[in-house]
This record gives C-alpha cells, sequence and structure tokens, in this order.
C-alpha cells in the first residue's frame, strides 16, 4: 500500500506543478498544449492507480491466511 501512496504523491505533484506552469505561461503560450497533455496523462494514471487499489483491497479481503487460498492453505 506503501508504494500506492508514493505513486499518488508523484502524480499529485505532477499536476500541480503542471497546473501552476499553466497559469504563469498563459494560454498562448507554446508550451500549453504539452502542459495540457500532461496534466491528462496524469490523470489516466491516477485513475489507474484507483482501479489497482480497489482490485488489490478486493483481494486482500477474499484471500484470508490459513482460508484455504494462497500460501496459507498449504501445510508441512
Amino acid at each position: 500500500m506503501a508504494a500506492g501512496k508514493d505513486f499518488n504523491d508523484e502524480l499529485t505533484f505532477i499536476l500541480n506543478y503542471a497546473d501552476v506552469s499553466l497559469h504563469m505561461l498563459g494560454p498562448e503560450h507554446p508550451a500549453c498544449e504539452g502542459l495540457v497533455e500532461v496534466t491528462h496523462a496524469a490523470m489516466r494514471c491516477a485513475e489507474t492507480a484507483r482501479c489497482l487499489l480497489v482490485l488489490t483491497q478486493r483481494a486482500r479481503d477474499t484471500v484470508r491466511p490459513g482460508g484455504g487460498r494462497g500460501l496459507g492453505s498449504f501445510s508441512s
């Protein structure tokens, strides 16, 4: 879960930096088109990260140690 938080922190930095840059440069600056694309890509990554988090939470909730699945089901 820590890796997900770290990834989210980096995405937040990217989104904030792009937003500040867009406002500082103004809409007519040639770099704005690229910054908008960076923002859209970071937002897609954030959505993917949210989906992965949901999947891992579901997997963690359905696979319990000793519950008949995963490593917890093996005995020596």
